[in-house]
């Protein structure tokens, strides 16, 4: 059953990796509601609750900002209605301090994937990262500690060629 388990995290670990290596905000957000889909199945057989409530909101938060950023409709209404959601369902599944991590973290990219700057969308996401990299070394998920460690050097990576490098040609 734990192959199964890490398995399942490690496809979530794929798709996370791409993510921030595409330069539009629709193929993040989409990436991310995917892989956030594995991990929530993950957290959920780890017994891990507000990873996967939160990990599970989250896709339907990302449907929703994709779908908003889309269409150019302002998307601070659902920034401000999920962040209290999180913030509820944070309170619900309260299991200890290391809860705080997950809650974190999903107020951080709540924020940031509800903007359609990707330069902003990056940059507050990685707190985020760190703040995941924390929480799966606690519930043991090796799967997620890996893919949150790689996924925070691919967004470092996504930063530098197109926030720094794709920058400085613009400005040369």
């Amino acid at each position: 059953m734990n192959f199964l388990i890490q398995a399942i995290g490690f496809l979530g670990l794929a798709i996370s990796i791409i993510a921030f290596q595409f330069k539009q905000h629709k193929h993040i957000v989409l990436c991310k509601m995917s892989s956030e889909l594995f991990f929530s199945i993950q957290y959920i057989l780890l017994g891990a609750w507000t990873g996967a409530v939160l990990d599970f909101i989250s896709v339907i938060r990302n449907l929703l900002f994709y779908k908003l950023v889309k269409k150019n409709i302002s998307t601070t209404p659902v920034i401000i209605g999920f962040g209290l959601f999180v913030i509820a369902t944070g309170f619900f599944t309260f299991d200890g301090i290391i809860s705080l991590m997950p809650i974190g973290s999903k107020l951080l990219t709540t924020v940031s994937y509800g903007m359609k700057n990707e330069k902003w969308l990056r940059l507050i996401t990685l707190p985020s990262c760190i703040m995941w990299i924390i929480y799966n070394v606690v519930v043991g998920s090796m799967a997620g500690v890996l893919t949150d460690s790689i996924t925070l050097v691919s967004l470092l990576y996504a930063i530098y060629k197109f926030d720094f490098k794709g920058q400085k040609q613009v400005q040369g």
